[in-house]
């Protein structure tokens, strides 16, 4: 009883539990097949967007090995290269394949023997693990669904080492005119090597999602996002640029 004379009955903890009503089963199976719809969405959507992502990445890392091996290059008064040691000859396969490697010569010209990197004090190539890059299926730098692609011209490579890009000691690139044969314009060759990146979960779709990079003489890369397919052909191509897309602009030293 209250100090105002008025009683209650039952308690009022009770009286609020009795008004709380559970989950239903039904409500439960409708939560968990929204979240389901949402997972397989997002699945859809990352399943379509990490190749895109990961042919960027391929063609970011190559501008960066050009910039690397470029200032080496000067900075060591010798030769430098990439080698292109494995290219995808079928982007729609499904598989992905590319690996190259980055080397140091003996000399300002025409070198005589190459060092893959890190540089060996010995004089002999015993250590080469920092310089090489495989993208391909189950290596260690693997990038699933991306592939390198042959590049715009059969390298002639220089001083008689072919699928190579080799750069002297001014920066500049050693290769013959005949390398140089991809066109960025469409106007005929205009003096690029072209190395290209492709998304081949794409390809194998029927789409086209490439990126480019092209090496001037000067030893200064430039990337595109490029719809052509036929720019890993033998003879000089055009790189026609996404709409919408723009390149990534020159890389590297003047």
């Amino acid at each position: 009883m209250t100090p105002s004379g008025m009683v209650y009955t039952g308690r009022p903890a009770e009286r609020i539990m009795h008004r709380r009503r559970g989950v239903t089963l039904v409500e439960i199976a409708i939560v968990i097949a929204i979240i389901g719809i949402l997972a397989a969405i997002g699945a859809g959507m990352l399943t379509q967007t990490m190749p895109k992502w990961r042919t960027r990445r391929a063609a970011l890392d190559f501008v960066a090995q050009v910039n690397q091996v470029r200032a080496m290059a000067i900075a060591d008064s010798v030769q430098y290269r990439i080698h292109i040691i494995t290219t995808d000859s079928d982007a729609t396969s499904g598989d992905n394949e590319g690996e190259y490697s980055v080397e140091k010569g003996d000399l300002a010209s025409a070198s005589t023997a190459w060092d893959v990197l890190p540089v060996d004090m010995s004089g002999v190539d015993t250590l080469s693990g920092e310089g090489y890059v495989n993208i391909g299926k189950d290596q260690e730098d693997s990038l699933p669904w991306v592939s390198l692609e042959a590049p715009s011209a059969a390298l002639a490579g220089a001083d008689g080492y072919p699928d190579s890009i080799v750069f002297n000691p001014r920066g500049q690139i050693d290769n013959p005119a005949t390398d140089f044969s991809c066109d960025i314009n469409g106007g005929g060759a205009t003096g690029y090597i072209c190395v290209t990146f492709v998304n081949t979960k794409a390809a194998s779709e029927g789409i086209e999602d490439r990126w480019i990079v092209a090496i001037s003489r000067a030893g200064m890369a430039r990337m595109f996002h490029g719809e052509d397919a036929a720019v890993g052909a033998a003879s000089g191509s055009s790189i026609t640029s996404t709409p919408g897309a723009t390149s990534s602009g020159y890389a590297g030293g003047s």
